[in-house]
């Protein structure tokens, strides 16, 4: 496992996986975020700063299922972002595999 951790603008961020967990797999960068920020402020974090996403994994894979206009669609990054407990949060943005 690949880990670094930094301390920055009072976030404490640990990334604890990058890369595919199979082969010909999606590419997953995971991180474990510690700060005492309000949820929604640390969110905006991890999507505009720390790894830039923009688009849901939730709204990714509606809009797979009702069918995508582009076949390039398909391979757009996603990310889930989610409280793990009071000052503790887990951000993951999946890059689909182009093989």
């Amino acid at each position: 496992m690949n880990t670094e951790t930094h301390i920055k603008n009072g976030y404490q961020v640990e990334r604890t996986h990058q890369g595919q967990k199979q082969k010909y797999g999606d590419s997953f960068t995971e991180f474990t975020i510690k700060a005492d920020l309000p949820e929604k402020e640390v969110e905006k974090y991890c999507t505009e700063v720390l790894l830039s996403c923009s688009l849901t994994t939730d709204q990714y894979l509606k809009e797979e299922r009702a069918g995508v206009k582009d076949f390039g669609d398909h391979f757009r990054s996603n990310y889930i972002f989610r409280k793990v407990k009071d000052g503790e949060y887990f951000y993951q943005v999946t890059s689909p595999s182009t093989h």
